[in-house]
């Protein structure tokens, strides 16, 4: 995309400049249980983090690099997220599948596809964060920084492309798009955090997640004092 488009993306978007900042590796493996329930001492209470964005969107890549890593890196044991690649787009049903309108145009289109195949592949929630918040902060070549960031993660991609080139990649999205449009209320902003599954006080959520976490959490790990 020329440098004209990538300034009409973050003009679109209306947010600040991001910073990039790195992501360091974890070794946390997720529990297999769901989100424990409050009060229930014999789990570790975790709080359910779903993030709804789209891949070129500016206050997308912020929430997730300065927002979300931080959050996982802190309380990676109080933390389960979802991430759901879809935003504003719109799904069209034809003959031979899906397409999609984005609301960055078809570049987006093709990065949030990359992104679904992603969060289908590595399961790894560490990894899965690491890989995402790479792609994110460069995303205007969307096949090139998937290969890029696979390379600095030493990671196979060939699963992730072969995805994204396929019928697969779409209904992924498509499906990403029948969970975004069905939250209620609906999104009128982009990226929209739900904290188990509750979409209340979003400006507060978006600027300080780790806080809102630990205000979930019953007995607060030293990562929130």
């Amino acid at each position: 995309m020329a440098n004209n488009d990538a300034a009409d993306v973050n003009q679109k978007c209306q947010c600040c400049p991001v910073l990039s900042v790195p992501i360091q590796p974890c070794e946390v493996k997720q529990a297999a249980e769901e989100v424990a329930g409050k009060g229930d001492t014999s789990k570790t209470q975790k709080v359910l983090v779903t993030v709804y964005y789209e891949a070129l969107c500016p206050d997308s890549r912020s929430f997730v690099v300065k927002q979300l890593v931080p959050t996982f890196q802190t309380l990676p044991q109080n933390v389960l997220i979802e991430l759901v690649p879809y935003g504003k787009a719109k799904t069209v049903k034809t003959d031979n599948g899906y397409e999609f309108e984005c609301q960055h145009g078809p570049i987006e289109c093709q990065a949030n596809i990359i992104h679904a195949c992603t969060i289908n592949i590595i399961k790894d929630p560490s990894l899965q964060l690491q890989y995402i918040s790479c792609m994110i902060q460069n995303n205007i070549k969307p096949v090139d920084i998937m290969q890029t960031c696979a390379e600095q993660m030493e990671l196979d991609y060939q699963q992730i492309q072969e995805c994204s080139d396929d019928a697969k990649g779409k209904n992924l999205l498509a499906m990403y798009g029948e969970m975004t449009h069905a939250l209620k209320p609906g999104v009128s902003f982009i990226p929209t955090v739900t904290l188990d599954k509750n979409s209340d006080n979003q400006p507060a959520i978006l600027k300080n997640l780790l806080h809102q976490v630990c205000l979930l959490l019953n007995s607060p790990p030293p990562g929130c004092i």
